[in-house]
């Protein structure tokens, strides 16, 4: 995985500075290449009807030609001429009069169709939706029936919006809904003490445009088609060759880290050996702490003693003393903390060297039934020591009876 990893960023890498070398040289190349031989005029004609105002009541022609600079599939510019008539028949309310309005305006035509769907089919990018925009001067002439006459000019606005269908690559067809407004109030004649003009008047037209240079017109070229290309040049080689360098330095680093790891490892052990020994050390070397057995755990241990009887002479515990030695192997298996001494002891009586392995097998007796029993044999150390240390006089039986034991001594670990 770190190989693919390392592999992809040094190729990548490559792949960008070759890119950032050609670019600026290719990017004028192709932007050159996708605008040469196209033609961006065409002409345009249209007619249709407009209404002046609404209190007028009255529908008259309008028509029109504009010619178009097409940059791009996207926007244009262009100029218009329009000729609207507005005459008016008297209705006992308002003058009558024959009116006409020459109108000059440049404007600019955006094609939102590729704007808003610019992957869509061959067949649909045929219809196109365009909204323009411009300004320019108003022209008009009103000849006033049994009145004075009016002439003269206003700037103005116009917006419209254009549905137009590719009849062929020379030819289209259009639908057309305009909109033109002015900054005068009274644009069109009225009686005196009404207020019946109108600063913007509408239309609708039919339009026939010709595009010059057929199919290399850049109104017949997809927004998609006109964009430059770019085409990926061939690193083929320059990843082949990255990717071997990635593969030697890739190598190189694992070889390195196999070695950091083995090299960690062997540290990690000898860390571990240290600590260990410093654990038994400091285990080896502390003081035992003698345990005191709560009043419970001294009866069991008392219990189990003062019953232990081995047969005479031998280290052989009579079945008697097995049920108190349970119970003692019970409390030491439920306290693995204590470590377990047991010593064992004889009267004075015969071989003293006899009587110290006497004592020495007794108390390795005891310690084989308690292991048997599941005391941990690590925690238990046996030890004899013949006729030493008597609790009695010797001189007696009873006294020798007594001095004939097993002792037990509990430490805290």
């Amino acid at each position: 995985m770190k190989r693919k990893l390392l592999a992809l960023f040094v190729a990548s890498t490559l792949v960008g500075n070759v890119f950032a070398q050609e670019e600026q040289v290719e990017a004028a190349a192709v932007e050159e290449s996708a605008t040469e031989g196209l033609n961006h005029w065409s002409a345009n004609i249209k007619a249709g009807v407009d209404y002046f105002r609404w209190t007028d009541k009255k529908i008259n022609f309008e028509g029109g030609a504009s010619v178009e600079y097409t940059f791009n599939p996207l926007w244009g510019l262009g100029v218009e001429y329009m000729y609207q008539m507005n005459n008016h028949d008297a209705n006992g309310l308002k003058p009558e009069f024959d009116g006409t309005v020459h109108d000059a305006t440049l404007f600019a035509s955006v094609n939102l169709s590729n704007i808003l769907a610019k992957y869509r089919s061959s067949a649909w990018q045929k219809l196109n939706v365009y909204a323009n925009g411009g300004v320019g001067a108003s022209i008009y002439s009103w000849d006033i029936k049994n009145g004075a006459d009016k002439n003269d000019a206003l700037p103005l606005g116009v917006v419209t919006g254009v549905i137009e269908y590719n009849l062929s690559n020379s030819f289209a067809i259009g639908l057309e809904g305009r909109v033109k407004g002015n900054n005068k109030k009274s644009f069109v004649p009225q009686i005196a003490n009404e207020t019946c003009g109108a600063r913007a008047n509408f239309g609708a037209n039919l339009s026939f445009r010709y595009k010059f240079g057929a199919e290399n017109n850049v109104r017949n070229i997809a927004l998609v088609d006109y964009e430059p290309k770019v085409e990926m040049p061939d690193v083929t080689p320059m990843l082949d060759e990255a990717k071997k360098q990635c593969e030697e330095t890739t190598s190189r680093l694992e070889d390195q880290i196999a070695n950091q790891n083995a090299a960690i490892k062997k540290l990690q052990g000898q860390l571990k050996e240290t600590q260990d020994s410093l654990n038994k050390h400091i285990q080896d070397t502390k003081e035992p702490v003698k345990y005191t057995p709560t009043k419970e755990e001294d009866e069991i241990i008392k219990t189990a003693f003062s019953q232990l009887e081995f047969e005479s002479a031998k280290a052989i515990i009579k079945p008697s003393s097995y049920s108190s030695l349970d119970g003692l192997a019970m409390l030491l298996k439920q306290h693995n903390e204590w470590s377990v001494i047991l010593k064992g002891y004889t009267d004075n009586t015969g071989n003293a060297a006899k009587n110290l392995q006497l004592s020495k097998d007794r108390a390795a007796a005891v310690k084989a039934y308690l292991v048997n029993k599941g005391v941990p044999a690590a925690h238990i150390q046996s030890f004899g020591y013949g006729s030493a240390n008597p609790i009695a006089s010797n001189s007696t039986l009873a006294g020798r009876a007594k001095n004939r034991r097993v002792e037990i001594e509990l430490f805290s670990k």
